[in-house]
């Protein structure tokens, strides 16, 4: 999922951030801490962990904490205990290279985790590229991000793969005309592009394409223009709180038209604010728990006792991305963040609760997306 282009943050709330950050670098096993206790492994964790949309960045949290926990129940990684060091990024990009300075100046972190937005993670790279501090992240999409830095990898799939997967799925399931609706940002423009090449390339006519704003609440005109030219189903290229508003005012009007929708709605507050109005919406993601695999079920028990409800994808992907990094350090057989790096680059068919896991030369993900679909409140696997 995520790529947003996000107001630059004042100065002083900059100022604040650095200041604060150590507060926020909060510890180890079960908050996973910011200590530098000899022989301990840290990992730099940031995201958006406050605001409207904190839900990413919460859920990979779970999934990173959780790793955390089995790492060190297991003897840690090459005998040494694991801790995480947290800190908030408030979804700004002028806070990226404010936190990006603060883990490359704490010689005892090996890699960073997280990120919920691109534009953050690409505001950062120039800073991590001058320690030459690795970077597993969950949830950024960018394209922008392919190549962008030698140290940094992702394995969540890129939007032109993911937008163009979900334009085949829909025309093969024998939709002949969309209309597309996009958050105006870099996530919900290359998103929407990317789907609309795809459906127009497999046959589809997309009958109209329109534009809303984040934190916009009204969304009855371009229901109505996209209504107007017949489309036999809708495309919402965009996160779940305006996909819940959009889907609530689209059956208002009467349309029980199929809604499709990205991996940027895959979230349970998608389904708590839109309700019915999301029932049996079709979305893209890396993993589910509902269509669980044997090498995942003991993930989804482990992280249900935890936590007392199933994973997220976003859960699931920060789970492996931990796990990866922790991979890539035993294979090292160092903390050393060059040989993390080259050892990051190395990993090809790691077995992850969201399948196999390989890099390319561009730092993406190699894999299958899953299609889901919301069916009585909860995600499941869409009908093939």
């Amino acid at each position: 999922m995520i790529r947003r282009t996000t107001t630059a943050a004042s100065l002083a709330a900059v100022a604040a951030l650095s200041l604060t950050l150590a507060a926020c670098s909060s510890s180890a096993s079960s908050d996973s801490g910011s200590g530098d206790a000899e022989g301990e492994i840290a990992l730099g964790y940031t995201a958006t962990l406050t605001g409207d949309f904190a839900s990413y960045g919460l859920e990979m949290r779970e999934g990173v904490d959780l790793a955390v926990e089995e790492l060190n129940d297991g003897g840690g990684i090459d005998g040494r205990q694991v801790k995480i060091v947290s800190a908030d990024d408030e979804g700004s990009p002028a806070n990226g290279p404010v936190v990006a300075q603060q883990f490359c100046d704490d010689t005892a972190i090996a890699a960073v985790l997280g990120y919920s937005f691109s534009s953050v993670a690409l505001s950062a790279l120039p800073v991590y590229d001058s320690c030459g501090l690795p970077i597993v992240a969950s949830a950024v999409t960018s394209p922008e991000l392919t190549g962008a830095s030698d140290v940094f990898f992702r394995d969540v799939f890129t939007d032109a793969y993911q937008g163009a997967e979900m334009g085949t799925h829909v025309a093969d399931g024998g939709v002949e005309k969309v209309a597309v609706l996009y958050q105006q940002d870099d996530y919900g423009q290359g998103v929407a592009e990317a789907f609309s090449t795809a459906f127009e390339e497999a046959g589809g006519e997309v009958t109209s394409s329109q534009a809303y704003q984040l934190g916009a609440v009204d969304f009855g005109t371009i229901v109505n223009t996209a209504l107007a030219d017949d489309p036999e189903a809708i495309f919402i290229g965009g996160f779940y709180t305006e996909a819940a508003k959009i889907a609530t005012q689209l059956r208002s009007s009467g349309s029980e038209l199929p809604i499709y929708g990205t991996d940027g709605a895959v979230s349970p507050d998608l389904v708590s604010l839109g309700g019915d109005a999301v029932e049996g919406m079709t979305v893209y993601s890396a993993f589910s728990a509902a269509a669980g695999t044997d090498a995942s079920s003991a993930f989804i028990d482990a992280f249900t006792a935890k936590f007392d409800k199933e994973p997220s994808s976003w859960a699931a992907l920060a789970y492996d991305a931990t796990m990866v990094v922790a991979e890539a350090i035993t294979e090292a057989g160092s903390t050393d963040r060059a040989a993390v790096a080259e050892a990051l680059a190395s990993i090809d068919g790691f077995g992850g609760v969201t399948g196999d896991i390989t890099f390319d030369d561009g730092g993406d993900r190699l894999g299958e997306l899953i299609f889901l679909q919301v069916d009585g409140g909860e995600f499941v696997a869409a009908a093939e």
